[in-house]
């Protein structure tokens, strides 16, 4: 008889929800996030425009799935589409937030708004295939999966064609291994940046000039390292991401 009476009650709230609007959705979120121009309900709804610490992402779609109820969740799968990125996922939360299977592509300047504390822009088109990333207090605690960045130009103090970059993501207990390594550019660099759960990163990267280097990269090179006995230059860094 219990079960029955669970499963009414789930049937009713079910169908109490199918009627809430998609807007009611709007006033739950953080701070940092507005979404305008909603549709449908909160159960199945979309919005025209998100915009996340003030950088605009495009339009917006999700659909809860009911089975995370029953686990004390709310997961939901959710489309996102600008002009110049597309993401799809499964949002998962609860006292922590976890965004599983995030397949992505679009163009790297839109990381640019992230970057400008760094004064680097990026172009070039990206792709990646997240299995998962974990939040817990706007800080990321868990990344695993990969990116490839395609035709990567870095502009800063040099303006740096990178070519093809993989950068892969590996969980440890508290930091993320990522392992960038690259093909096609100006300079060959490999190596790994930890990222720690509080934000903070230390990075040691090998750069080295190739056939592709041109004069004003090679004498760049000898100001931002230190010089190896093979002619290559070791970048180590510590600090604290800036976004």
């Amino acid at each position: 008889m219990k079960k029955y009476i669970f499963l009414g009650v789930l049937v009713f709230l079910f169908a109490m929800v199918a009627y809430v609007p998609a807007s009611v959705a709007g006033k739950l979120l953080p701070k940092n996030i507005i979404a305008e121009q909603f549709q449908g309900n909160v159960w199945d709804g979309s919005a025209s425009s998100i915009t996340i610490n003030q950088i605009n992402y495009g339009s917006i779609k999700w659909k809860i799935k009911p089975s995370c109820f029953l686990l004390i969740k709310i997961c939901a799968d959710i489309k996102q589409n600008h002009a110049d990125i597309t993401s799809s996922f499964l949002l998962k939360a609860r006292s922590t937030t976890e965004i599983i299977n995030l397949l992505i592509s679009g163009n790297s300047q839109v990381l640019n708004p992230l970057l400008k504390n760094y004064g680097i822009t990026l172009s070039g088109d990206f792709n990646g295939n997240m299995e998962k990333i974990k939040f817990d207090n706007q800080r990321i605690q868990h990344l695993q999966g990969n990116m490839k960045f395609t035709a990567l130009d870095v502009n800063g103090v040099l303006r740096l064609s990178m070519g093809n970059v993989d950068c892969i993501f590996e969980p440890e207990k508290d930091y993320t291994q990522i392992k960038i390594d690259n093909k096609q550019g100006h300079i060959d660099l490999a190596g790994a940046i930890q990222l720690f759960n509080d934000m903070k990163y230390q990075l040691d990267i090998k750069v080295q000039k190739n056939s592709n280097s041109t004069e004003a990269v090679v004498n760049g090179l000898n100001f931002i390292g230190e010089l190896q006995p093979d002619g290559s230059v070791r970048l180590e860094q510590r600090g604290s991401l800036a976004i």
